[in-house]
């Protein structure tokens, strides 16, 4: 009787730390995006990435900086050292329709519709500038897009387009100690919550800093802008124009000029 009886409390002990075990899945699913979710910044799913063969490479811009675009995402170096990835595996972009409501801090993103799977078809070469083209396609929507990086002096401008739609979102990949710069993001590390960038559509363009040693600034000026850092591994980027515009300017000389 003694040994049926613990084996019935190992069963229940074992039943115990499996539903516990899927409590804490669940938690580490589902809590980091709901946190912030009253900064109604809505968040995106990046969909899926395929680049043609004849479109995939590394692009050198000069100045030790390069850019590569393949089915793993896009990469920028300089000297080797990486200074800004997107999402891995998944596309950098998502088109988003629909519009912002509110003010302030009162905003709140009201989507429609998204287009999410980027195909990249096209690859164009100009002195200090690389442009991938293609389309995002998803809820019934196709449109032209593009990511073009271009070396202007000593930063590096990425502007990612949606021809016809409401908003961009960069997929960025979420950088360890990623911090806020006044007066567009709170002087503090950013973690598992979004924000609006400015108290309202202000020319308000560097947002955060990485430990990659790198400031970026979101644009375009006087439009409205979000960082949402709730799902693990991302920094997805909220631009409300048909284009988002991404500064890129290194505090550390990982190459010497």
């Amino acid at each position: 009787m003694w040994h049926a009886d613990r084996r019935v409390s190992w069963s229940m002990v074992s039943l115990l730390l499996s539903l516990a075990g899927a409590l804490l899945l669940a938690a580490i699913i589902w809590v980091p995006p709901a946190l912030g979710r009253d900064s109604g910044i809505r968040p995106i799913q990046p969909g899926l990435l395929v680049v043609a063969p004849e479109a995939s490479g590394v692009v050198t811009l000069g100045a030790g900086r390069a850019a590569q675009l393949d089915g793993s995402g896009l990469r920028i170096t300089n000297g080797g050292g990486l200074l800004f990835r997107t999402v891995r595996g998944g596309s950098p972009l998502s088109a988003l329709f629909g519009e912002v409501e509110g003010r302030g801090s009162e905003r709140s993103e009201e989507v429609s519709s998204a287009a999410s799977n980027l195909e990249i078809d096209r690859l164009a070469i100009e002195p200090g500038e690389v442009t991938w083209s293609g389309r995002l396609t998803g809820d019934g929507r196709s449109v032209p897009a593009s990511i073009v990086v271009r070396l202007e002096g000593a930063r590096l401008v990425v502007t990612a387009t949606a021809k016809g739609a409401d908003a961009v979102v960069v997929h960025s990949h979420q950088e360890l100690a990623t911090r806020g710069r006044q007066p567009g993001l709170p002087d503090r590390l950013l973690r598992k919550r979004a924000w609006w960038v400015g108290d309202g559509p202000a020319p308000v363009v560097d947002a955060y800093s990485t430990e990659l040693g790198v400031t970026v600034g979101l644009g375009p000026r006087g439009r409205h802008r979000g960082v949402d850092l709730r799902r693990m591994g991302h920094t997805d980027l909220h631009a409300w124009a048909p284009s988002a515009t991404l500064t890129m300017t290194s505090y550390r000389r990982v190459v010497e000029e």
